[in-house]
């Protein structure tokens, strides 16, 4: 045991070392993004009549705590179920800036992004027509809403800085157990667990993604990177992995009959969306 991890630790501090140069590019960026459209939540609970296309649009905005904000909207009645649903699906939480850092190209992450939002429009409507045809959104009071802990009242240094090393300290434990386990129980028995090549792949993603923590989406964007899942499963694991979403749903007892069938829902969208995605694309 203490030679693997005599030979894992090093490995996997230098290669999240070689990410941090990127990350804080990427978090830059996003921070930028972020303090542009501080006003998200209330202009998705102000646009709510077009439904799944404004969750689905919104969901793919890079911004902290996002699905959380959505779940709220939704509790106070601002949001229709298949639009908390829309933006579930197109949640990505940190795989954008863990992939780029991994090696992805910026052509997978970008269809990573589309593919997503398709399967979040497409399904977030199939549910308003079926599922959800008798819900709407219904509050007329205000709104107050945070947004959560992003730190968009730091400078801009401390933010980015915050989130990288967060993410940082993500990636390398995240990184160090993969490792772990690769060396301990061997790469083919990794692959054989985490069902490689099978189409019920998708469905396994799907349920680790419904684990509320951002680590998942980490461990989740490494195991695609690594080759060890298929581009639709990876899809299907980000789509149920909306963070802390679920537990804000989940947080008060008289709302979890409404929220029970929204996380239902977009569990099922997403391993229907991931399992077409692999057998269209990989």
């Amino acid at each position: 045991m203490l030679e693997i991890i005599h030979h894992v630790l090093p490995e996997a501090f230098f290669d999240v070392l070689k990410t941090v140069p990127l990350l804080l590019v990427v978090y830059a960026l996003l921070y930028y993004i972020e303090n542009r459209l501080t006003n998200t939540p209330e202009l998705l609970s102000r646009a709510a009549q077009f439904g799944p296309v404004v969750g689905a649009l919104a969901g793919s905005i890079p911004q902290c705590g996002f699905s959380a904000a959505a779940s709220a909207l939704f509790s106070a009645g601002f949001l229709a179920p298949a639009t908390l649903v829309a933006v579930f699906l197109a949640t990505s939480d940190e795989a954008v800036p863990i992939m780029l850092a991994g090696g992805a190209s910026v052509q997978q992450v970008v269809l990573l992004l589309v593919v997503k939002f398709a399967i979040a429009v497409i399904g977030g409507y199939i549910l308003r027509c079926t599922v959800f045809r008798r819900h709407k959104a219904g509050t007329d009071g205000p709104l107050e809403i945070e947004m959560g802990d992003c730190g968009c009242e730091t400078s801009p240094v401390a933010n980015i800085l915050s989130h990288t090393i967060k993410t940082t300290i993500f990636l390398f434990v995240v990184l160090f157990a993969l490792n772990m386990v690769v060396h301990g129980i061997g790469e083919e028995r990794v692959a054989s667990l985490m069902l490689t090549n099978s189409i019920f792949q998708p469905l396994l993603c799907a349920v680790l993604g419904l684990i509320p923590s951002c680590a998942m989406s980490v461990l989740l964007s490494e195991l695609f990177v690594g080759g060890t899942i298929s581009f639709g499963a990876l899809v299907a694991g980000l789509s149920t992995g909306a963070g802390f979403g679920y537990i804000v749903l989940l947080e008060e007892k008289e709302g979890r009959h409404r929220a029970l069938p929204v996380i239902a829902a977009t569990f099922v969208t997403a391993v229907i969306g991931g399992t077409l995605v692999q057998l269209l694309i990989g």
